[in-house]
């Protein structure tokens, strides 16, 4: 079952939502998908790197990015770490979560 962790990396002085069970090399692209299709998210950026990839998504001027690492595994974070963005991102990554379990029952 996909669930998440939320943490804070005090280092980069934000708040992260690590992914369980769903270490993909394209599990983002889904899950981009799915925020797109449901929320009304936008893709704005896409970069495929060596060791990861990151797939950066817009609502309502606030942008959020979708990184998969090869050592961390796919894990999301608010760029803009003010206002109630991350409340945004953690209520959808919930619902997002739910419909991916279901989609992979």
């Amino acid at each position: 079952m996909i669930s998440y962790t939320k943490c804070y990396d005090k280092d980069k002085n934000r708040v992260e939502y690590l992914l369980r069970n769903y270490d993909y090399f394209d599990g983002n692209d889904l899950l981009a998908d799915i925020f797109c299709r449901e929320f009304n998210f936008v893709i704005v950026d896409k970069f495929d790197g060596f060791w990861f990839k990151t797939i950066t998504l817009c609502l309502e001027k606030c942008n959020y990015v979708f990184l998969w690492h090869e050592d961390v595994g796919n894990l999301i974070y608010c760029m803009d770490q003010m206002g109630n963005s991350n409340e945004i991102l953690e209520t959808r990554l919930k619902r997002a979560i739910l419909i991916l379990n279901d989609m992979f029952k």
